[in-house]
C-alpha cells in the first residue's frame, strides 16, 4: 500500500505505528526491559538499606533515611546504565548492516573488487607481453 504523503509502506503495519511482531516471536518492549529493571530496583534496594543503616553511626544515632533514599537512587541509576551498556556491547549486529549499497558499501566488497580489478589488469599487461615478443623481434 502506498499513499503520496508517506510513500510505501509494508503491509503488516498497524495504525498506531506497533508492528506484528508478536506474529514473529519477538518479545514485547515491555518483556524487553523487565529484566534490568528488576536486578537494577534489587541492586539498589540493597545498597539502599546498608546506607541507611551504615550511616546512623551505631544504635545510639537516629536512622538516616534521607541518606537511604539518595543512595537508593543513585544505586538505582547507576545499575540500570551499567546493565544497559552491558547488554549493547554483548548485542551482536544484525548480518544486514555489513553488506550496504552505492556510498554505503562495506569495505570487504570494495576490497574484492580493488583485487579482481589488478587481477584483471595483470593478466591484460600478460597477454600483451606476449603478443609483443614474437612480433617484436626483428632480424638483421
Amino acid at each position: 500500500m502506498s499513499t503520496p504523503q508517506t510513500g510505501p509502506q509494508p503491509e503488516d503495519q498497524r495504525p498506531g505505528g506497533a508492528s506484528s511482531d508478536r506474529r514473529e516471536g519477538k518479545p514485547r518492549f515491555l518483556q524487553t526491559i523487565k529484566g534490568p529493571l528488576w536486578f537494577s530496583f534489587a541492586l539498589a534496594l540493597i545498597g539502599g538499606v546498608v546506607a541507611t543503616m551504615a550511616s546512623s553511626g551505631g544504635t545510639d544515632n537516629p536512622i538516616r533515611f534521607d541518606l537511604g533514599l539518595i543512595a537508593f537512587g543513585v544505586f538505582f541509576m547507576v545499575s540500570l546504565v551499567v546493565v544497559a551498556m552491558l547488554q549493547l556491547a554483548a548485542k551482536d549486529n544484525p548480518e544486514h548492516l555489513s553488506q550496504g549499497s552505492g556510498v554505503h558499501r562495506s569495505s570487504e566488497e570494495l576490497h574484492r573488487q580493488a583485487v579482481a580489478r589488478r587481477k584483471a589488469e595483470a593478466q591484460r599487461k600478460r597477454e600483451e607481453a606476449g603478443r609483443e615478443e614474437p612480433g617484436g623481434t626483428t632480424s638483421s
